[in-house]
């Protein structure tokens, strides 16, 4: 039962009370022992005056110390004092009690006032020296002592008021003890079901932050968590459903046809081209298959990339080379422009290729008969910036950021496209520490900008 926290706190809190009561006793013990003994050395004061005057004053008289304490023994009962004679060594000549004759008395430990044991009793004494007048006579110290007061009796006295307050002290301990463990634990509770909640399946369920400020701490941690995990669930749900869909066209080519060439309905002349189909559809998985693990790796960090020095221009060009009899086949021309200061970039020369590739294609695909690509580059607060500018139809509306998902084509993307070009050239700008946006222009055509930070 003590594995919970809040028996935990709860035991915690009723250990805190019984320490603080234990201290709470032992000082007032101690105060009221200490408070005692003042009053006994005052009680005590005022008692021995006379008694000590009567015994300077038959000592001067020449009378015997046994006389003197015999005389004044009824006094001294009466008083609940007892009187003592010592001699120069300390040692007790007389006794009015006649239990420690021959015995030491310590010397006092604070100007005349001292203590004893006695049979296990202590005693508080206030003494006086008696110097005779005749020389050569040792002096005498004449001694008054009282019973002191004993920790056990200071105790006694306290013991029936410290129970009483130890009990009201204990409830009311009980009571804060269980509302503050439960002020603490109940948000706790709620977190671990709202999270049971979300392990069976509820991915909306959400823990409201309240509590202590660490437990709405934590809840916004658990919301966060659930939030990014019901997005990566609806981003996978909705790739496997473009997955499924995406290969479904070719898969079912390649079936169809090749089902046709095994019944023999595909035969002789038509042979040949179901055969061609066969092979493009299978090239098309190949290339969409190709495609995905590349972006795959990319985002996961996995894809080892080279980290060489690469002049932008330089890939810019090869990108131009590589387009341009494709752009003259659509009749689409390239117009180039790059600042003198365009600075180089660190990374894997092939994969920065394939990106400027790949927005060079979508752009010269999406821009009409006689119409032109325009590629700006340019240094920018330390980075290159390229941008590459179609004078097509533009982008859908709201499309600037679903057209690098996988698969996402929009209303004028070409049918036989997989839908993956954006995609690789974002997780390659991401894999080396860039970026790539898209926006429409107002000019007509869309605008795709590239930051990747220079060498």
């Amino acid at each position: 039962m003590f594995r919970s926290v809040g028996a935990r706190l709860f035991l915690s809190y009723l250990a805190v009370v019984a320490i603080g009561l234990l201290a709470a006793s032992i000082t007032i013990s101690g105060l009221l022992v200490r408070y005692e003994n003042e009053v006994s050395q005052l009680r005590l004061q005022e008692l021995s005056a006379p008694l000590l005057t009567a015994m300077t004053t038959g000592l001067r008289q020449n009378q015997q110390p046994k006389d003197i304490v015999a005389g004044l023994a009824e006094q001294a009962q009466a008083a609940n004092v007892r009187l003592l004679v010592l001699g120069s060594n300390r040692r007790v000549l007389v006794d009015s009690d006649n239990v420690m004759t021959n015995q030491a008395v310590p010397t006092p430990t604070s100007g005349n006032f001292g203590s004893f044991i006695d049979k296990g009793d202590p005693w508080l004494f206030v003494q006086s020296v008696f110097r005779p007048a005749a020389t050569g006579t040792n002096p005498s110290i004449i001694v008054v002592a009282r019973p002191r007061a004993a920790f056990a009796d200071a105790l006694r006295i306290l013991f029936p008021s410290l129970i009483v307050a130890g009990v009201v002290a204990a409830g009311f301990a009980l009571i804060v003890a269980g509302l503050l463990s439960r002020t603490i634990t109940k948000p706790l509770r709620e977190l671990a079901a709202v999270a049971r909640r979300f392990a069976k399946g509820d991915y909306r369920v959400r823990f409201p932050a309240s509590g202590p400020t660490e437990v709405a701490q934590m809840g916004g941690a658990f919301n966060d968590m659930a939030g990014e995990i019901e997005r990566s669930r609806g981003s996978e749900q909705a790739f496997l459903a473009d997955i499924s869909h995406e290969l479904r066209t070719p898969l079912t080519s390649i079936q169809g046809f090749a089902q046709a060439i095994v019944d023999g309905e595909a035969a002789g002349a038509a042979i040949e081209p179901a055969a061609k189909i066969i092979q493009r559809e299978s090239r098309r998985l190949m290339r969409m298959v190709e495609g995905l693990l590349q972006v795959a790796r990319l985002q996961s960090g996995t894809q080892d990339l080279a980290r060489e020095r690469i002049e932008t221009s330089t890939l810019l060009a090869t990108a131009r080379a590589a387009l341009e009899p494709q752009a003259q086949e659509h009749g689409v021309t390239f117009a180039f422009a790059a600042s003198p200061d365009l600075p180089a970039v660190r990374g894997d020369a092939d994969k920065l290729a394939q990106l400027f590739l790949n927005l060079l294609d979508n752009a010269v695909k999406h821009s009409p008969k006689g119409g032109k690509v325009q590629v700006d580059a340019m240094r920018e607060d330390g980075s290159a910036i390229v941008r590459v500018r179609d004078q097509g139809s533009g982008l859908p509306q709201g499309a600037e950021t679903r057209l690098f998902r996988r698969f996402y084509r929009g209303e004028n993307a070409q049918r036989d496209g997989a839908g993956l070009g954006l995609a690789i050239a974002q997780a390659i700008a991401e894999a080396h520490g860039g970026s790539i946006t898209a926006r429409n222009v107002d000019a007509g055509g869309a605008e795709f900008t590239v930051r990747l930070p220079s060498a």
